[in-house]
């Protein structure tokens, strides 16, 4: 049985894999960014938000909160201090992003980011490397 998008389970096992897989550190490429990802309308009539914090590469916090559907996580606002952008899109379209159905750049025109655009493009040779990673993971819609 894979790991639900959205949930802390999914959160322990990147932390877990961050430790144990030594080709984990490369993907990330030193990617250094902080970011909000809410998926909206997921199982159980649910929004869920992830709270992602990455230094040089390695995960350094992770956070998970999750509400009924449609939930204040959906507002485009947020701590510009604390993260540099927020990513808010439907739970299907962020699923197949994770899950590797779905390319970064299509899911772009799909997904609404608020905050500093020009720093998550810079380091995109990262992201794409953190997408990799998420897609060889067992997570489940």
């Amino acid at each position: 049985m894979g790991l639900k998008l959205g949930s802390a389970e999914l959160n322990n096992e990147i932390f877990r894999r961050q430790e144990s897989d030594p080709e984990f550190q490369a993907k990330l490429k030193g990617l250094t960014f902080s970011l909000l990802l809410v998926g909206t309308d997921g199982p159980g009539k649910k929004d869920w938000q992830y709270s992602i914090k990455l230094q040089k590469g390695r995960f350094v916090s992770v956070g998970v909160d999750s509400q009924p559907a449609p939930s204040k996580l959906r507002d485009t606002s947020f701590d510009k201090d604390e993260f540099d952008a927020k990513a808010i899109g439907n739970h299907q379209t962020l699923y197949e992003l994770v899950s590797g159905k779905l390319y970064l750049l299509d899911a772009i025109n799909k997904v609404n980011i608020v905050g500093d655009f020009g720093k998550l493009m810079s380091q995109l040779a990262g992201f794409l490397g953190f997408l990799q990673f998420l897609s060889t993971m067992d997570i489940e819609p």
